[in-house]
């Protein structure tokens, strides 16, 4: 089959305002299951023209079926500190990453595990960005969004390209498709036409390295026969 893919710009510019995240130890005992294997992320990226060189961000989760949230950082361009916190309906993650030079392209990602996609729910606490020089930077920093379900979630369902809330092998010509295509790398505002619906390209960034290669092919294919029962990232 032919696939049609092109590049076209995805408007996901967010003004970065929000509270300021939490910086308690969690417990690691959260209400979620061994056998939860949906992971839900959230992943940011920088304007490398902002001149981005701290950035605080604060995400939570709802505890029923949900895990206790937890961060990824993309690459070796920053550092980050940070912890949790949890009440009585919510864990609640955050903390501050710190560029070595300025932020640029994906950076950072956060994450949660589900038993059921159905069950899942995030309360996205958006994220404060700062320049070198210590000025707040507005619209610097972007956010991936869910706009492929009739819900109201920030963060999006690792691996399902086809909108069923499910991760199969129906799913994986999509991720085929674009592996095999010219495009690996996505940043400030990319998405993709793959078969027969836009998608962005971070979603095919199944090990959350900041590339789109055959790891990612390899990792869902073990995730798909279920040698692999989460993705860990």
């Amino acid at each position: 089959m032919k696939h049609i893919i092109k590049k076209i710009t995805a408007s996901l510019a967010a003004a970065v305002m929000c509270a300021a995240p939490m910086a308690s130890s969690l417990s690691a005992n959260a209400s979620v299951s061994s056998n939860a294997r949906y992971t839900f992320r959230q992943v940011y990226w920088a304007d490398y023209s902002a001149n981005v060189k701290r950035f605080e961000f604060s995400f939570a989760v709802r505890k029923y079926h949900d895990s206790v949230p937890f961060y990824n950082l993309i690459g070796n361009q920053a550092t980050v500190a940070g912890g949790g916190s949890a009440g009585d309906t919510y864990y609640s993650c955050g903390g501050t990453v710190t560029a070595n030079t300025r932020l640029s392209g994906p950076f950072l990602s956060v994450s949660a595990y589900s038993e059921n996609p159905a069950d899942y729910a995030d309360s996205f606490g958006t994220c404060r960005a700062y320049r070198a020089n210590g000025q707040q930077a507005y619209n610097a920093v972007n956010y991936s969004v869910n706009r492929n379900y009739n819900y109201d979630w920030a963060a999006f369902l690792v691996g399902d390209f086809n909108n069923d809330l499910k991760v199969d092998g129906a799913d994986y010509s999509y991720l085929d498709a674009v592996v095999n295509s010219s495009m690996s790398n996505y940043g400030y505002s990319w998405s993709v036409y793959v078969l027969d619906r836009t998608l962005y390209m971070y979603q095919f960034d199944i090990n959350d390295d900041g590339v789109i290669n055959s790891d990612d092919l390899d990792m869902f294919r073990a995730y798909d026969e279920s040698r692999l029962t989460k993705f860990p990232k």
